[in-house]
């Protein structure tokens, strides 16, 4: 076992007493030093199982860590403690937790059970949940505990008006209700044994006793609670082994301190520093331009990883002309790859930066049967909040649809409750009526109060019926998102998963748009084309399934060939992070995951407009392309691309001012391409900045930084576009009115 290691390896594995970091690079071989360091206490150092605990994050992870080690121990004496810091907590407050007056046959309450909890909550603390949503009020008081904070240290005027600072006071609300409830949330599981351990010694250090050896796997994605819990685990004799790789973290969103990993040689005095920088993954070309692309970040603790396996294929960059283009290039190569060199579908990956860029990707990868499967998440047209705007559309087309109805009526919420509607349904069975037809005669069928929002209801989907005729459909869909209140509703959810949904709709009003323009149809064409999306991808080929998925998902898995489409300054890096610094080093970061995922071929890919919302945008490439070496790469463009070029490279166009324009070549750093003009007016590159052009950070006195997603006019009749922080989102702007400071 040891004589297979490297020099790094088994220096770790063989480490003595003491604390120690192991700075584990991509496809390094961590989980091999952990698995092997365990075995080695046990079989050479004679420590007994019982008293080795080590952790990780997902349930996953920790069952292949206990097979492993199972294996190699072969023996059926006492186990080590292997298992997530939540299971790890919930067994040690299951035994003591009524040390501090809690009783120990407490419930778990999950994510449903937490939000029902804290809308209660919010009633109490008289605090609106139309104007703050209750999810995103949620997500401020996980971040309080992810970064251990008890309400009574959390001051709500240290926030500005807004959501945190009514998360801060509804957090104690929601704190006494669970407790009354004889409750805990996931996060408490963490913040509850952090707090049994300063407030029980005894509790504390019979586990540190027991607990000689301790081993954290992932190290970088521990949060302030986390990083609490072994610190005091290890508090008596220092015996832990930290695993990890700052050049990996990329859960910032989640409560991730990058912190614990840099100042862990601070906080454990005398620690030993061991960088494992040996790839056994990736060529020579993918590694170097994954290494040269993470160095530029100021963060970080330098190492450089190597490998002895090939120099590989270089990194091919393609060009192309839009998303779909791109989409249709991109699986053009992987059905080349698959006939040509034999390559299963399931041996590759697409991937990208958010969930909405699947879409487009869906529709292409479905065009040419090439099985697929989205992992980490549902299909676009699978997703609820797609889903619920298509059910929209579908009532106001065809209100005796009774199943969309029912999914709508509620959504957003209006008051309309259960049952209220199985009294209106019921009715409706009797007298042979449809569900449209008995809420319209909800006045005699349900109280006053119910009657009355129901009304409105039906109101609602009586005015846009007719709107629908005769106006164009992304107009109209415009329509249904602003009148039914469920574009406000997303807009207010503040966090992650909200702006991931936006985006979606944003892609749903792309995917409209498109198909009116290329198949002529009518709204109702589209609608039966994305019902027939379920029956097109029940497929079952033995050429495998591609995986398709975001990059924040790619984390701990490898591939043959991985394609990473979206390099645009936009996208990735995300417009989000424009504006501030840690989040920008957290894109360079998400790059380097993408890119060490692959093993043999590494393709990238963007676009030179991009359709979002109904407008085209003109994004220049990531600037993260910049650091790739040049001899690592060979850069390509798409047929379509190439061949406007060519149709335009001889005549002028004429830009949005009608003045004659000339479009010869663009250059973006080291690059240079023939260029085609773009779809919409929009200002040159962003290394050619004027103020004010797409990409660029901007600062509004009202709404803070932001980004500036289009722009239109000159001189005094300027306006921009401005993707700004939540909850102003995009504003359009008179830039001489405005105010704004280019940043």
């Amino acid at each position: 076992m040891i004589e297979s290691l490297n020099p790094q390896q088994k220096q770790a594995v063989l480490h003595g007493e003491g604390p120690m970091i192991v700075v584990a690079g991509a496809g390094s071989g961590k989980t091999r030093v952990i698995t092997s360091r365990i075995v080695h206490l046990v079989q050479e150092r004679q420590v007994s199982p019982e008293r080795i605990l080590a952790i990780t994050f997902t349930n996953k992870a920790a069952g292949e860590m206990v097979e492993r080690v199972r294996r190699m121990l072969s023996h059926s004496g006492p186990a080590p403690w292997i298992s997530t810091f939540h299971s790890l907590c919930l067994r040690l407050l299951r035994r003591h937790i009524a040390e501090l007056g809690f009783p120990a046959d407490f419930v778990i309450y999950d994510a449903q059970d937490q939000l029902a909890l804290l809308k209660k909550c919010m009633k109490t603390a008289s605090i609106n949940a139309e104007a703050f949503a209750p999810k995103t009020l949620l997500n401020h008081i996980s971040g309080f505990k992810n970064d251990f904070l008890f309400p009574n240290q959390v001051d709500p005027d240290q926030f500005p008006y807004g959501n945190q600072m009514k998360a801060a006071q509804v957090y104690p609300v929601y704190q006494e209700e669970l407790k009354n409830n004889r409750a805990l949330d996931f996060d408490d599981l963490l913040l509850w044994t952090v707090r049994l351990f300063k407030e029980c010694p005894a509790v504390l250090a019979h586990y540190s006793d027991r607990f000689q050896h301790i081993l954290v796997d992932e190290f970088q994605d521990t949060n302030e609670t986390q990083y609490h819990l072994v610190r005091q685990l290890a508090g008596t004799h220092g015996n832990v082994c930290a695993v990890g790789d700052d050049d990996q973290s990329i859960y910032r969103w989640r409560g991730a301190n990058l912190e614990n990993i840099l100042h862990f040689e601070r906080d454990f005095p005398g620690a030993t520093l061991i960088k494992l920088e040996e790839n056994y993954r990736s060529t020579k070309n993918i590694l170097s331009a994954a290494g040269r692309i993470v160095a530029e970040n100021r963060t970080r603790n330098p190492k450089t990883l190597w490998t002895n396996n090939e120099e590989g294929d270089r990194i091919v960059y393609l060009r192309a002309e839009d998303e779909t283009d791109e989409a249709e290039s991109v699986c053009e190569r992987i059905l080349k790859l698959n006939q040509e060199e034999s390559i299963s579908f399931s041996d590759m990956a697409v991937l990208y930066r958010t969930n909405a860029q699947s879409r487009v990707l869906e529709d292409a990868l479905r065009k040419r049967a090439i099985p697929h499967q989205v992992f980490g998440g549902q299909k676009f047209y699978a997703r609820k909040e797609v889903k619920d705007v298509l059910s929209y559309l579908r009532v106001i087309l065809n209100p005796e649809d009774s199943v969309s109805l029912k999914r709508v009526i509620n959504v957003p919420p209006r008051g309309i409750g259960k049952t209220s509607l199985d009294k209106i349904e019921a009715h409706a069975a009797e007298q042979g009526l449809s569900l449209i037809d008995a809420l319209r005669k909800a006045r005699s069928i349900v109280s006053t109060a119910p009657a009355g929002k129901i009304a409105a209801f039906v109101t609602l989907v009586d005015e846009l019926t007719p709107l629908c005729q005769g106006t164009p459909e992304p107009e109209f869909l415009k329509h249904v998102l602003d009148r039914t209140g469920y574009g406000a509703m997303l807009e207010k959810d503040d966090t992650k998963e909200g702006r991931a949904r936006m985006e979606n709709l944003r892609e749903l009003f792309s995917a409209v748009e498109l198909f009116m323009e290329r198949e002529g149809g009518t709204l109702q064409d589209f609608l039966d084309s994305a019902a027939l999306v379920a029956d097109v991808d029940k497929l079952d080929d033995t050429r495998g399934v591609l995986p398709i998925m975001t990059l924040h998902t790619c984390k701990g898995l490898e591939f043959k060939v991985v394609f990473i489409i979206g390099l645009e300054d936009g996208l990735l890096p995300h417009g989000s992070s424009m504006a501030d610094n840690a989040e920008y080093e957290e894109e360079r970061r998400l790059c380097y995951v993408g890119f060490t995922r692959a093993e043999k071929k590494l393709f990238v890919s963007n676009a030179r407009r991009r359709r979002i919302y109904g407008s085209t945008f003109n994004y220049p490439p990531s600037s993260f392309l910049l650091a790739i070496p040049e001899e690592a790469l060979i850069r390509e463009q798409s047929g379509q691309a190439a061949r406007a070029a060519m149709s335009l490279s001889a005549s002028p166009a004429r830009d949005a001012t009608g003045s004659s324009r000339s479009y010869g070549r663009e250059t973006y750093g080291r690059e240079t391409y023939a260029s085609a003009p773009p779809a919409v007016a929009s200002p040159p590159p962003a290394v050619e900045r004027g103020e004010f052009c797409v990409g660029a950070k901007v600062l509004h006195p009202k709404f803070g930084t932001g980004v500036v997603l289009n722009r239109e006019g000159k001189d005094q009749n300027m306006k921009v576009e401005v993707f700004f922080k939540q909850p102003h989102g995009k504003k359009k702007l008179a830039v001489h009115l405005a105010k704004l400071i280019p940043l």
